[in-house]
């Protein structure tokens, strides 16, 4: 395989994993949005549906999150006299969270062709050495190296036979 057929065969890879991970942003959106929707239905949260796009729209922005809304929003309802809504939202938050921790990864390694614990683990090692960029170039750095390791693994084959 020559070197340009090589940096071809990367590049598709990398491309196809980058879609891949838009796409898994995408569904995560919307799974979000559908928890939160029935969670702020269910606990009579003003305008749901509203509050549930805006929500899920920040949840895909690396650390920040639907915390950042939901946490102070319990607090001060709870402490200001509504503390049924204020309950319900933290429940609400900790549900999602939780929700969040197992489908994540499974989603975002189906979307970019990696298994999900070491599209986990690049997300945090991306994050430990990037900081809270590395929460979206880990998993990326991840596809370029496992498109490597494909087509390395692959020419070793054609060698061999």
């Amino acid at each position: 395989m020559s070197m340009m057929e090589l940096i071809n065969t990367i590049l598709k890879d990398t491309i196809f994993g980058l879609k891949g991970y838009l796409k898994s942003r995408v569904i995560i959106l919307a799974i979000v949005f559908l928890i939160l929707s029935v969670g702020f239905v269910i606990v009579e949260a003003p305008m749901p549906y509203l509050l549930a796009l805006g929500i899920a729209v920040l949840d895909i922005i690396p650390l920040i999150g639907a915390g950042l809304v939901m946490i102070p929003w319990a607090f001060i309802s709870y402490f200001w006299g509504n503390r049924e809504l204020g309950i319900g939202v933290i429940i609400l938050y900790v549900v999602l969270t939780i929700l969040k921790q197992f489908i994540e990864p499974k989603i975002l390694g189906d979307q970019i062709g990696i298994k999900p614990i070491y599209t986990f683990l690049a997300t945090i090692i991306g994050s430990l050495i990037f900081g809270p960029l590395g929460l979206i170039l880990g998993p990326i750095l991840a596809v370029i190296l496992n498109s490597i390791l494909k087509v390395k693994k692959a020419n070793n084959k054609k060698i061999d036979n």
